[in-house]
């Protein structure tokens, strides 16, 4: 997922396992689990889980987010890693 925001344009790997890992603005990585619970996803690899709604997406669709700033960040599934 690459998701761009005020902060930059980071890449969002989520991994079937439960883990996900990040490429950040400044070329640093990131790394956490995270949860799913019914239609909501849980990321906790920051001070506290940061959850957005859990929804099928295909390659190229794009949607809004609430960073947990409250800041408004835009997503998109991207092919690949």
């Amino acid at each position: 997922v690459k998701v761009s925001g005020t902060a930059g344009e980071r890449l969002v790997f989520i991994d079937e396992d439960g883990s996900y890992s990040q490429k950040l603005p400044d070329g640093t990585t990131a790394e956490g689990k995270y949860e799913v619970d019914g239609d909501t996803a849980c990321f906790l690899g920051g001070e506290e889980p940061y959850c957005v709604p859990a929804e099928a997406r295909e390659v190229g669709d794009t949607w809004e987010l609430a960073a947990p700033d409250g800041s408004t960040e835009t997503a998109t599934l991207v092919a690949g890693r």
